[in-house]
């Protein structure tokens, strides 16, 4: 029997003995694997190479080639005198056997690594890692002759199994990412978004099951990195042909979205974790052509932002205020948020990170000056329906400055406060629509304050005052309660500006202690007055309590020394109290002296110009009454 027989062996037979083993070769040169020949000696074979082949014992298989392919080198080389032509012949056919049933070994294990994708049962994955660990064991042997001779080492070494196999490995990838097709109710506008949605799922797909099934079947190596890199190479060459022909925007937003979201997902899938290091991949389109598809996307989506908020304007511009609930409403701060949250949101998701995005809110910006225009023509044009118009767009402001406050992510820093100071300069205008009237009303009952009248009899003024007030409160219908209520803390700290400004009109003096006492007395009754009243109607400005009473204090205070902490204590918590309204509130007081007024306000000043640069807290206006002497003005 010739050596590599694939005849049944009908008794046990040791692989060692072949018909050259009558020969006593010693070749020092010869890299024999010890290894191969000690693993076939520790167990004596019973099924052939080609039975073992057909059982999936890839292994074994090659090893029997490996012994009889070193066998058949040591002869080659070392040549046997007389006997010389009878074995070049033995030699040529076992070389030619030899190669064959390689080839067949090759075929076999190949096949089955190309049905990697269908394997499920544990014998699948067994004959799957058994052709992966023949490779292994072949590539071993190929090391074995690096660095050799051509001339001093097998003719058919190396044999480059491995090479072979991630060869197969990238036309299986290219032929299935080639024939990915999508189910035909997925619904798609165009070509473009069908193949890289196909591609994509396609992958995706097909690395879970790598995961699932295959990854065990390469006990030596990691599997899914390898099999994520083919993947990735072949996704990346189809997305960049497509990216160099010019995209609509559907189709640059389905690129972008599959380079910055999508495809990262897949990457970082939970059944994945660990298996792929994603962040050596290289980009998916290079950095030049991606800021091409994210430009042409931002555009377009700006200019969408832009088209829908002004057709939103345009509505709310031509629509009559509806009443629900007894009060008028508006759909506009719903549309415009709903509007730019999904837009926002969306294009997060497509542009991968919020700093991305935040260029689209400058439109938003835009709008809201454009709403403000707005909202001050129908009072500029006294309009039939302005009261109703703004009672409607009250609500709105407020839900638009909500949203922007509570959603900081999309809003670079400097638009946000852009934003907020239009809304809130909108708003008071509003306000000061329904305030300006009351005020008007008031304003006899106003020029009392701060005169002798006020001072011998105060509870009248103030109760007229009050009383005033009141009755304008409840004229106020159809508003929003929480709209009211910031009417109502605007009135609130409008009034008590009124009422400072006017008992600094130096229209009194206040030449003796007791007069002092009596004028403190009265502003601290008044301010228990004025703050119950507003309190009551819903007022936010609980903090401007304490104003009247820390100005009265002023005035029952006489050591020039325990003036000035007052004042300091005053200016820390009211930083815009100015030296005019200090001059103006010290002019009550008739009974310091010119030397002590000028000291007075000399260390004001000066301890004023220290904090002066700091800033005001920044909180909305009628919830802090941080910035209350702004209101107070002084010619």
């Amino acid at each position: 029997m010739t050596v590599g027989s694939s005849s049944p062996i009908v008794r046990t037979v040791s692989p060692s003995k072949c018909i050259f083993s009558k020969f006593k070769i010693s070749l020092p040169f010869f890299k024999r694997n010890t290894h191969i020949q000690d693993d076939i000696k520790s167990e004596e074979i019973l099924l052939t190479f080609q039975q073992n082949l057909q059982q999936h014992q890839f292994v074994v298989a090659g090893k029997q080639l490996i012994c009889r392919e070193e066998r058949l080198f040591a002869l080659k080389q070392e040549g046997m005198g007389s006997s010389k032509s009878m074995l070049a012949e033995e030699e040529e056919d076992e070389e030619e056997k030899l190669n064959k049933d390689f080839e067949d070994l090759l075929t076999k294990v190949m096949s089955t690594v190309e049905k990697c994708f269908d394997v499920q049962t544990n014998e699948e994955k067994e004959f799957l890692k058994e052709a992966v660990l023949a490779i292994d064991q072949e590539e071993e042997q190929d090391r074995r002759w690096e660095g050799v001779q051509k001339n001093e080492r097998p003719p058919w070494r190396p044999r480059h199994c491995r090479l072979a196999h991630d060869h197969l490995l990238r036309s299986m990838v290219l032929q299935r990412m080639e024939e990915a097709k999508l189910d035909s109710n997925v619904n798609f506008k165009s070509s473009v978004q069908l193949e890289i949605t196909a591609k994509g799922k396609q992958l995706k797909k097909d690395l879970l099951k790598i995961a699932k099934n295959v990854k065990s079947c390469y006990p030596k190596e990691n599997v899914c990195q390898l099999y994520a890199k083919i993947y990735h190479q072949v996704f990346c060459d189809k997305l960049r042909e497509i990216a160099d022909y010019g995209l609509s925007d559907e189709d640059c937003t389905q690129v972008l979205l599959w380079v910055n979201s999508l495809y990262p997902e897949i990457l970082r899938h939970e059944e994945l974790s660990g298996m792929i290091d994603y962040e050596h991949l290289e980009a998916l389109i290079p950095d030049d052509i991606l800021e091409l598809l994210e430009e042409q996307y931002l555009t377009s989506k700006e200019n969408e932002l832009w088209t829908w908020c002004q057709r939103a304007l345009s509505s709310e511009k031509e629509a009559n205020p509806e009443l629900m609930d007894n009060c008028y409403s508006s759909h506009l701060a719903i549309d415009v948020i709903q509007c730019v949250n999904a837009l926002l949101n969306s294009s997060k998701n497509v542009l991968g990170s919020w700093s991305k995005t935040q260029r689209i809110t400058h439109q938003l910006k835009q709008f809201l000056i454009n709403y403000q225009h707005f909202l001050e023509k129908v009072i500029e044009d006294n309009q039939v329906n302005a009261d109703a118009v703004l009672k409607a767009n009250l609500p709105c402001i407020r839900d638009l400055r909500n949203y922007i406050m509570m959603n900081p992510d999309p809003f670079p820093q400097h638009i946000k406060n852009e934003c907020i100071d239009l809304l809130t300069r909108t708003r008071d205008t509003c306000h000061s629509y329904f305030t300006k009237p009351i005020h008007k009303n008031l304003k006899w009952t106003y020029s009392k304050v701060g005169t002798k009248e006020w001072l011998k009899h105060n509870e009248h003024v103030c109760s007229e005052l009050l009383d005033g007030v009141h009755r304008h409160i409840q004229q106020i219908r159809n508003l929003h309660e929480a709209c009211l209520k910031e009417l109502v803390s605007k009135l609130h700290e409008e009034l008590l500006a009124e009422y400072v400004r006017k008992m600094m009109k130096k229209k009194i003096i206040l030449k003796d202690e007791k007069k002092q006492h009596q004028a403190a007395e009265a502003l601290c009754k008044n301010s228990q007055k004025i703050h119950a009243l507003f309190t009551e109607a819903g007022s936010y400005m609980k903090d401007l309590e304490d104003i009247l009473p820390k100005l009265a204090e002023l005035l029952k205070l006489n050591d020039p020394q325990c003036i000035e902490l007052q004042l300091v204590t005053l200016s820390n918590i009211y930083p815009d109290l100015s030296d005019a309204h200090v001059s103006a509130w010290l002019h009550l007081k008739a009974n310091l002296s010119p030397s002590d007024l000028k000291k007075i306000k000399k260390t004001f000043t000066m301890y004023h110009g220290q904090t002066s640069e700091s800033t005001i807290d920044g909180m909305d206006s009628l919830h802090s009454n941080t910035n209350f002497f702004s209101k107070v003005a002084m010619k």
